[in-house]
């Protein structure tokens, strides 16, 4: 019900919308000076009901998509794209573009080029940091909008969705009073909300704290947060080398991308710190041959890694309308358990649109480096060795985890197989 009045809000707004641009055209051939009238306009109407939707949906980011016959558009919830609404005019769309590129202070007639900018949105419930981006394409301008809730709300590490035998490591790792801990994965496994998880933990008021990152995204009271800005030349690199000199015991750096940011962090865990950052690799083993090939001297990396947590995000299934089944051969095989074993799925419903599944949790992997492992990576690591030495120390494996999280019916077969892969 709530989705069908939120359908027929939009078409009312649309076709408001409509109506003035045909006034203003009405106005224009009778020589009078075009202007919308009231305190708000409707395509500022308009805009402002498809942020606040999106945002009230708990989206991530909102795609406006110029389409042959009109115009798409699609929210991001639990890491997957979902249709809202059904197209609208491109009529509506050029004045709708035109509203969000003044709010985010672009230049409203350039639309040969990509343009990016920002604006902030306000709600009953708080601020929200609202990125903007443009992109030519066949169709017309596409519009990407990330949403950035100002509350900078910090899940907390048991929130997260790790086994406890995961979340005891972690929390281990955490306790370690010098050394690196790295958090990997591709883009969109929730490596930033681990990091200011794991920060959370850490944060206390004896206790120095300093976070970069590009942009930030979580607020967290008692820590020195600052935001890089590359095109004006302040690198994660140049920074560190900056922050190095705060008298903090403890750094966050958002992402590790280069050479002299992998250095600088490891230098600092050799003098005693405690450095938290993400890096994108597959897996926790790759993870430390990716930091190698950044040419890093194997004995420092060596000293001071002290573990990598490896994740992927999967959807929950939907418990408001979760239920059980039972196990094909194709999923008892792939499952290593009996034919008829209990699973579950969500059936779908209004609260998860559809979808069978509400909110994500983390498929992780926790590698805490042994003596063999640094004996190793100082003789210059091996892949598979590394591997054989990490299931010796007893690493389980992301797999391992979704198979262990689909049977206690918290997610299911096929978002494990979608997020890793294989069958």
């Amino acid at each position: 019900m709530a989705e069908m009045q939120q359908d027929v809000r939009f078409r009312q707004l649309v076709q408001h919308v409509l109506r003035a641009i045909d006034h203003q055209e009405a106005q224009v051939r009778g020589g009078a000076s075009p202007r919308m009238t009231g305190e708000v306009s409707p395509v500022r109407a308009l805009a402002d009901f498809v942020i606040a939707q999106a945002a009230g949906e708990g989206a991530s980011d909102i795609h406006v998509e110029p389409q042959a016959q009109g115009v798409r558009i699609r929210v991001r919830i639990d890491g997957l794209l979902q249709v809202r609404h059904e197209l609208f005019p491109k009529k509506v769309y050029a004045v709708f573009l035109s509203c969000i590129k003044v709010l985010a202070k672009m230049d409203v007639s350039n639309a040969r080029e990509p343009q990016d900018g920002r604006f902030t949105f306000s709600r009953e419930d708080g601020a929200i940091d609202v990125r903007a981006a443009t992109m030519p394409s066949i169709h017309g301008e596409a519009l990407v909008l990330r949403l950035l809730p100002r509350d900078g709300h910090v899940w907390q590490l048991g929130a997260l969705g790790f086994s406890a035998v995961d979340e005891a490591q972690v929390r281990a790792l955490l306790k370690v009073p010098s050394g690196s801990i790295a958090i990997v994965g591709p883009m969109g496994a929730g490596k930033t909300t681990t990091l200011y998880a794991g920060l959370s933990e850490l944060n206390r008021e004896e206790t120095s704290i300093v976070a970069i990152d590009d942009p930030v995204e979580y607020l967290l009271p008692g820590v020195l947060q600052i935001s890089v800005h590359e095109e004006a030349g302040r690198t994660f690199a140049d920074t560190l080398r900056h922050v190095l000199r705060m008298d903090a015991e403890i750094f966050a750096v958002g992402e590790t991308r280069d050479e002299k940011t992998a250095g600088l962090s490891l230098r600092a865990a050799l003098t005693g710190h405690r450095v938290l950052t993400t890096l994108h690799a597959d897996d926790a083993c790759l993870a430390v041959l990716r930091l190698l090939e950044m040419h890093l001297p194997p004995y420092l990396l060596a000293a001071t890694l002290r573990g990598v947590i490896a994740q992927r995000l999967v959807r929950r299934i939907c418990p408001d309308c979760r239920e059980a089944y039972t196990a094909d051969a194709e999923e008892a095989e792939s499952l290593g358990v009996p034919i008829g074993t209990m699973l579950y799925r969500g059936r779908g419903c209004p609260a998860c649109h559809g979808t069978g599944y509400r909110g994500r949790m983390v498929l992780a992997e926790v590698l805490v480096l042994t003596e063999a492992m640094r004996t190793e990576i100082v003789r210059g690591v091996e892949i598979e060795k590394l591997r054989v030495l990490a299931r010796e120390a007893g690493l389980r494996t992301m797999r391992e985890d979704g198979r262990a999280k689909v049977l206690a019916g918290e997610t299911t077969l096929e978002e494990v197989r979608r997020m890793l892969g294989g069958t």
